[in-house]
């Protein structure tokens, strides 16, 4: 399950934990401000139950990293996940991953 009680280096706002309709939706992640600072490059994937990609967008705006992804009749019922992958010149690569289940 997504992270609640662990405070990494990027925090799930308003990630849900089951999705049960089709939509679009939207999530937010709040990168820690210490780590923020350094990062310079942000990649985001979103994959169905199957792993697949996703329809997704994500953006990034100083310490927040918006996600908006959508959920369809082609979308398999199970735990889908999303990879975060933040890099910069003074860090290591920083990997964090959430998971919610899709079921409709």
């Amino acid at each position: 399950m997504k992270r609640k009680n662990r405070r990494g280096n990027v925090v799930p706002v308003n990630l849900r934990e089951i999705y049960q309709l089709p939509g679009e939706f939207r999530c937010k992640m709040l990168i820690d401000p210490e780590l923020s600072t350094q990062v310079e490059k942000v990649t985001v994937s979103v994959r169905n139950s199957d792993g697949r990609d996703m329809s997704f967008s994500a953006r990034r705006w100083g310490t927040k990293i918006n996600i908006s992804f959508m959920i369809d009749d082609t979308t398999p019922d199970g735990v889908s996940i999303i990879d975060i992958d933040m890099s910069g010149r003074s860090i290591a690569n920083v990997k964090e991953r959430f998971d919610f289940w899709v079921i409709k």
